[in-house]
């Protein structure tokens, strides 16, 4: 059995590293290395229809279960949280930091805790949203308080 081409969406001007689809809507939310996340009206071929601007790479793309808020991160180690309805950003995780190990600014520079190239290439909410999970270039995951924007 072979499959139909449904359709191609294009907007992006990057190559598209995450996809997700809303749980409460046919919204699909896209990242890419354009430094852009859209959110596309699939099945009303409307194409792209909110574009999130980025000042880096955008890795991952996740919705929240209710459908509330969009998190993604970026190729400088942050996790943004927008509001997928209103198109603001609501706050910003810095998790480079972190990635890196909690290396103090008096420590050297080393490659075992440079912070270059350390960033989150996938994010997963709890069930209830109140959680985040981020995993990438390291061999560690991490737990994120949304509301308190603070790791564990």
């Amino acid at each position: 059995m072979t499959s139909r081409l449904f359709d191609i969406l294009s907007g992006h001007e990057g190559p598209v590293h995450g996809l997700t689809f809303s749980p409460t809507s046919a919204i699909l939310a896209s990242s890419s290395w354009g430094k852009t996340v859209k959110l596309w009206d699939v099945f009303e071929a409307k194409g792209a229809v909110e574009t999130f601007p980025h000042t880096h790479d955008v890795l991952t793309v996740v919705y929240r279960p209710d459908g509330k808020q969009l998190a993604c991160s970026t190729l400088d180690g942050r996790i943004h949280f927008w509001d997928p309805i209103d198109g603001l950003l609501m706050y910003t995780i810095e998790g480079r930091r972190d990635i890196a190990g909690g290396r103090l600014a008096t420590d050297r520079r080393a490659a075992a805790n440079s912070s270059s190239g350390k960033y989150f290439t996938t994010l997963c909410y709890s069930t209830d949203g109140s959680y985040i999970l981020a995993g990438g270039s390291s061999k560690y995951i991490y737990l994120y308080d949304v509301d308190e924007r603070v790791g564990f």
